[in-house]
C-alpha cells in the first residue's frame, strides 16, 4: 500500500480507471458500508437496554431527560445537522448515520458500556478516516489483505457486543463477512469506480476531511523545521544541522511504578496495567534528560508515517505545542496565530474546535515547567474539551502535581535518560557526524576509555543526553579541555568559555579591536545578561521584554560590540517584519542556560557583597534548586566557598524548597557540584544527622543506593536509623553498594540499624562470614535494633552487649551457638534490670530456624531462658524426625508463641507425634506447611486434643 496523487473525478475520462483505482474505491465501500453496519449494529444492541423504551427513544431525548445532559453542553457536542438526525427514531429508516456519527454516539452516549471494544471502535472509525484522508494506492493483493484485517475487525467487535449482551451475533457476523468477501470478489465497472471515487471527493470536501487534509500537510510542514537536536541550544541551529532526530536519536529510559516502558509503547496505554486506560501521559524528568527530544522523535515519527510507534499511525491530526512560545490565551488562538495559520482560515472560529473534537488527536506537548500563563490556560482548555483524545507532556518532576490535578485519568512515567548501552550508541551517532569514516572508531574508543574512568564522578550525570552531548561537543572543539570537567556546573562553565571565545574570534575578524580588549567586554556582558536571567526567572518568564532587550543592545553599542553577534550567541533570536521594520524578538532557548547565566551573576554579586542576603533573601523563584547548584560550583571554582556561605546555601534551600532534607540525590549533587568541598561536606553531614531514618532497599534503583553510600563515606554523617533490607532473590554480595553501606555503617558509631537479610534467614546452609563479622560488630556497639538472617557464635556472643535489640529472627546451624545464646539471654533476664537498669534489656521478640542436623541429641540442646515471644522455624520435617523435634523443642523452652513447619513431608500422625511429645510446652499456634494432605475435620480434632491452634498448608 502506498501514497500517491489522485486524479478527482472531474479529471477523468469515463474509461481512463486503473485497477489500482476501482481496488481503492472497493476498500473505500468497503470501510463506509460495512463500517456503518457494524456500528449501528452495536449502537442499536446496547441502546436497547438502556432506559430508552426499548431504543425507540430519540438520541437527544435521552441525553437531556436520562444522562440529565444541558441543552448548552448537548448543543456542544453535536452540530445543527448530527442534531436533526439524532431528534428521529433510532430504530427509523431516518435514522441515517455515518461511521463518524455513529463513533461519536457511541462514544459519548454508550459511555463505559462499550469499555471491552472500546479500542476496536475508534480503529474502525480511524480506518475510515485513513481512506478518506490518505492518497492509497492498491493491488489486487493488498486489497485482499486489508479486507481480511476489517474482517477480522468487524468480527471482534461484534462479537464482543454479543458478549456484552450475553447475545450470538453469529448472523450479522456472518452478513458482514460475507459481504465482504463478496465485494472483494465483484468486478466492478468505470461507472462504479466513479460513484465512489465521486462520494470520496464529496466527503473530502466536508470539514473533518479538510481539516485532516489541510492540516496535516501544514502541520508536517512546521514540524518539518524542529528536527535538529541542538545540544547547545543558546547557539544557531544552523551549528548543528547534522544533530538531526534521524541522525542522532537514541532510546530513552521509561518507567512507571519502578517497571521499564518500551519508547514506542508510550501511546499504548493500555499496556500500563493501570485501574483505567489513561489519556494524558505525564512524562517528567530532570533538566537534561531528553524531554525535548523524544517530543521531537514522535513528531518526526508521526510526519515520516513511521509504524515504530505503536498507535501513532492511527492519529488523524497531531497538535504540537512548545509551552514556553505559546502566547495566546485560548487554543483557538494559538491555532489561527502560532500553529495552523492558513488550514484555520478554511474555518469559522466557532468550527475550529468541535470539528478538532471529532477527530483522533494527539497533543504533544513539551516543557510544561516552562508554561506561560497563558500555556497554562491553554492545557487546561484542552484537558477540559478533549476527553477523548489523547495527550503526551513533558515537565520537570517539581512541576507533576500541577499536571496530574488537571487530569484525573492520568499516568506519569519517569524519563531517566540513556542506559550505558545506549550511551555508547549516541557516542558513536555523535561521532560518525563529528569525524571522517578512519578516526570515528579510534575517537569512539578513547572517549568511552575516558568517560568510564576518568569521569567516574559525573556517572549519574552522563545518563542525561544533554550532558553526555555538551561533553562531547566539548571533546570535539578540544578534547583537553574536558579533562578539567568534573561536574555540570564546570561543563557549563567550559561551554559558555568556549562561546565567549568564538564571539571574540568573529568580532574580531569584523574588524572590532583587539581580541585581549574584546575579552573583559563580552565578560561584562555576559553578567549584565545573567541579571537579566535572574530578574526573569524570578518572574517565570523565558522571552525577553522590548526594555531588556534594548538594554542588551543599548550595553553591546556602549562597549562598542556588535549587538546582533553578541545577542544572537546566547539567545534565540527571531524576526518579525511590521509596518515600522523589521522586529526582533530575543529569548531563552533553555531553562538551563538561564539558570546558569542568573547563577554566573549571582556568584558576582556574592564576589562584592561576600554573601546571599541583599540578593536571595527575599527572592521568589520556582527554579531555586537548579540554581543554587550551580551557584555551588561556580563558588567553589573560584575558591570563595567559605563555611559561611555553605551554610548559607543549605539554609536557603531548606527554607524555600518544601521537603528538601529527605532528599538525598539533592545533597549529593550538590557535594558533587562542590567537590566534595569539606564546608560543604559538614553542612550536608549536618542535614543528614538529622534525619531520622533511611531505607535501603535491595530494589531500589542502584544510582539511589549509590548516592547513599556516597553521603556516608564523604560526609562521615547518618541518619538516627537505617533500614536495610535484602529481598530472598538476591544475596548481600550481589549488590555492591548495599554491602558498602552495611560497611559504613557498621563502621560509624551513631545509626541504630535494622538489618534484614531474607535469604540469610531461609535458604538452608547458606552463610557470609564477612556479613557474620559487620553483624557481630554492630551487636557489640549495641546499634543493631532488628535482625533478621544467618546468627553465628560470635554474633551470639555479642548479643550480651546489645541491650536495645528489639527483634531476632536468626538461622541458627549449630547447638554451640545456641549455647552462646543461651549465656547472652541469661545476662539479661527480668530481674537484673533491677541491679542494673541502664542495661535493661529490650529483645522482645524471637524467632529461631533451627537449621541443625537430626542427628545431634536433643538432650544437647540449651534451654533457652526466654519467656518472651518465642518462635521456632524447621525446615524439611518428616514423620521419621517428629519424635526428635519434640524432645529438642522440649529442650529449649517450655513457652513457644508459634512452631513453623515449612517445605515438610510431616503427615497428620507425625505432627500428633510432635505435639505428644512435646506435651508439657506450652505453645499457642502452628504452621504446617507440607506435602501431605489432611482433612479440615482432621487437623480440628488434633487442634482441640492438642490446644494448639494449628493451620494445615498443602
Amino acid at each position: 500500500m502506498t501514497s500517491g496523487a489522485w486524479k478527482s473525478p472531474a479529471n477523468r475520462s469515463l474509461g481512463n480507471y486503473t485497477k489500482r483505482d476501482i481496488c481503492f474505491g472497493k476498500y473505500f465501500k468497503a470501510i463506509n458500508q460495512y463500517g456503518k453496519v457494524v456500528l449501528n449494529s452495536v449502537f442499536l444492541l446496547l441502546y436497547q437496554t438502556l432506559d430508552t423504551n426499548g431504543g425507540t427513544m430519540p438520541v437527544w431525548d435521552y441525553c437531556l431527560h436520562k444522562l440529565n445532559w444541558s441543552g448548552v453542553f448537548y448543543n456542544k457536542i453535536f452540530n445543527s445537522s448530527e442534531r436533526q438526525i439524532l431528534s428521529k427514531v433510532p430504530t427509523s429508516e431516518e435514522f441515517v448515520c455515518d461511521v463518524s456519527l455513529l463513533f461519536k454516539i457511541t462514544n459519548q452516549v454508550l459511555g463505559n458500556l462499550t469499555e471491552p471494544i472500546k479500542k476496536e471502535i475508534r480503529d474502525l472509525k480511524n480506518l475510515r478516516n485513513t481512506v478518506a484522508h490518505e492518497d492509497l494506492q492498491l493491488d489486487e493483493p493488498e486489497l485482499a489483505n486489508l479486507i481480511e484485517e476489517l474482517k477480522t475487525l468487524c468480527h471482534i467487535i461484534l462479537e464482543g457486543t454479543g458478549s456484552l449482551l450475553g447475545q450470538n451475533l453469529s448472523n450479522i457476523i456472518s452478513e458482514v463477512e460475507n459481504g465482504l468477501q463478496d465485494l472483494l470478489m465483484a468486478k466492478m465497472e468505470n461507472s462504479d469506480t466513479e460513484m465512489y471515487l465521486e462520494t470520496l471527493e464529496n466527503f473530502r470536501q466536508e470539514k473533518q476531511s479538510k481539516m485532516i487534509s489541510d492540516g496535516r500537510k501544514e502541520l508536517m510542514n512546521v514540524y518539518s523545521k524542529t528536527t535538529v537536536l541542538n545540544p547547545c541550544s543558546w547557539m544557531s541551529d544552523h551549528a548543528f544541522k547534522d544533530f538531526t532526530v534521524e541522525n542522532v536519536f537514541t532510546s530513552l529510559k521509561l518507567a512507571v511504578s519502578g517497571r521499564e516502558v518500551p519508547m514506542n509503547n508510550i501511546l499504548n496505554t493500555t499496556s500500563f496495567k493501570e485501574r483505567f486506560v489513561p489519556r494524558m501521559v505525564i512524562v517528567r524528568g530532570v533538566m537534561g534528560a531528553g524531554k525535548t527530544s523524544l517530543y521531537r522523535y514522535l513528531l518526526q515519527q508521526w510526519c515520516t508515517h513511521s509504524s515504530a510507534v505503536v498507535g501513532l499511525m492511527n492519529v488523524d491530526i497531531v497538535i504540537a505545542m512548545e509551552m514556553r512560545t505559546v502566547k495566546c490565551n485560548s487554543l483557538v488562538q494559538f491555532l489561527r496565530e502560532q500553529l495552523l495559520k492558513a488550514t484555520s482560515k478554511l474555518f469559522s472560529e466557532s468550527d475550529i474546535i468541535p470539528v478538532l473534537q471529532d477527530l483522533n488527536v494527539l497533543f504533544l506537548i513539551d516543557g510544561m515547567d516552562e508554561a506561560t500563563k497563558q500555556g497554562k490556560e491553554v492545557v487546561r482548555e484542552i484537558v477540559n474539551k478533549f476527553t477523548d483524545s489523547s495527550i503526551v507532556v513533558t515537565t520537570r518532576p517539581e512541576f507533576t502535581l500541577e499536571l496530574m490535578q488537571m487530569a484525573d485519568d492520568h499516568v506519569v512515567l519517569q524519563l531517566d535518560g540513556f542506559t550505558k548501552e545506549n550511551q555508547r550508541k549516541y557516542v558513536e551517532k555523535i561521532f560518525a557526524i563529528r569525524y571522517p569514516d578512519q578516526q570515528r572508531a579510534q575517537e569512539t574508543k578513547r572517549f568511552l576509555r575516558f568517560k568510564s574512568g576518568a569521569y567516574a564522578s559525573l556517572s549519574n550525570h552522563l545518563t542525561l543526553p544533554l550532558t553526555l552531548a555538551l561533553l562531547l561537543i566539548l571533546w570535539c572543539d578540544d578534547t583537553f579541555k574536558v579533562t578539567t570537567v568534573t561536574n555540570a556546573s564546570r561543563l557549563y562553565s567550559m561551554i559558555y568559555e568556549v562561546c565567549r571565545s568564538k564571539l571574540t574570534t568573529r568580532l574580531e575578524a569584523m574588524g572590532a579591536e583587539h581580541g585581549a580588549s574584546l575579552k573583559p567586554k563580552v565578560r561584562r556582558w555576559q553578567v549584565e545578561l545573567g541579571q537579566v536571567a535572574w530578574h526573569m526567572m524570578c518572574e517565570d518568564v523565558l522571552n525577553l521584554s522590548l526594555n531588556r532587550a534594548n538594554r542588551l543592545i543599548d550595553l553591546c553599542e556602549k562597549e562598542g560590540i556588535d549587538a546582533i553577534q553578541t545577542m544572537s550567541t546566547f539567545l534565540n533570536c527571531t524576526t518579525e517584519q511590521t509596518l515600522a521594520g523589521t522586529k526582533y524578538n530575543f529569548s531563552f532557548p533553555h531553562s538551563s542556560g538561564q539558570e546558569f547565566l542568573a547563577a554566573f551573576y549571582i556568584c558576582e554579586q556574592v564576589t562584592i557583597s561576600g554573601s546571599f542576603t541583599p540578593i536571595l533573601s527575599k527572592a521568589s523563584c520556582s527554579r531555586l534548586l537548579e540554581l543554587m547548584m550551580y551557584v555551588t560550583g561556580l563558588l567553589k571554582q573560584s575558591n570563595l566557598l567559605t563555611p559561611s556561605l555553605a551554610s548559607d546555601i543549605k539554609n536557603m534551600m531548606i527554607s524555600k524548597i518544601e521537603n528538601l532534607s529527605n532528599d538525598v540525590e539533592v545533597w549529593w549533587r550538590l557535594l558533587v557540584e562542590a567537590e566534595s568541598d569539606p564546608a560543604m561536606c559538614k553542612v550536608v553531614g549536618d542535614v543528614i544527622n538529622q534525619t531520622d531514618r533511611w531505607a535501603i532497599n535491595s530494589w531500589d534503583s542502584p544510582v539511589l543506593t549509590k548516592v547513599k553510600a556516597n553521603l556516608l563515606q564523604k560526609t562521615g554523617a547518618a541518619p538516627s536509623l537505617v533500614i536495610i533490607h535484602v529481598q530472598y532473590t538476591m544475596m548481600l554480595e550481589d549488590c555492591s553498594e548495599l554491602h558498602d553501606i552495611l560497611q559504613l555503617v557498621a563502621q560509624e558509631g551513631k545509626s541504630k540499624v535494622k538489618l534484614y537479610l531474607d535469604r540469610h534467614f531461609n535458604s538452608s546452609k547458606d552463610q557470609e562470614e564477612e556479613v557474620e563479622a559487620l553483624v557481630a560488630k554492630m551487636l557489640c556497639s549495641n546499634r543493631l535494633v532488628e535482625f533478621k538472617g544467618y546468627f553465628g557464635y560470635h554474633s551470639a556472643m555479642q548479643l550480651e552487649r546489645a541491650t536495645r535489640t528489639e527483634a531476632l529472627y536468626v538461622r541458627v546451624t549449630s547447638v554451640g551457638t545456641l549455647a552462646q545464646l543461651r549465656l547472652s539471654l541469661r545476662k539479661h533476664r527480668r530481674w537484673k534490670t533491677k541491679l542494673w537498669s541502664s542495661r535493661k534489656w529490650n529483645l522482645k521478640s524471637l524467632e529461631l530456624f533451627l537449621d541443625i542436623d537430626s542427628n545431634i541429641n536433643p538432650e544437647d540442646f540449651p534451654y533457652l531462658h526466654y519467656h518472651k515471644r518465642l518462635v521456632v522455624k524447621l525446615a524439611g520435617l518428616s514423620d521419621n524426625r517428629a519424635k526428635w523435634v519434640g524432645e529438642v523443642l522440649r529442650r529449649l523452652s517450655n513457652h513457644y508463641t508459634s512452631i513453623i513447619l515449612q517445605e515438610s513431608y510431616v503427615s497428620l500422625k507425625g505432627v500428633k507425634v510432635l505435639l505428644d511429645t512435646a506435651s508439657h510446652v506450652s505453645l499457642k499456634e502452628m504452621l504446617v506447611i507440607t506435602d501431605q494432605p489432611a482433612t479440615t475435620e482432621e487437623v480440628q480434632t488434633l487442634a482441640e486434643k492438642s490446644g494448639v491452634n494449628i493451620r494445615w498448608l498443602v
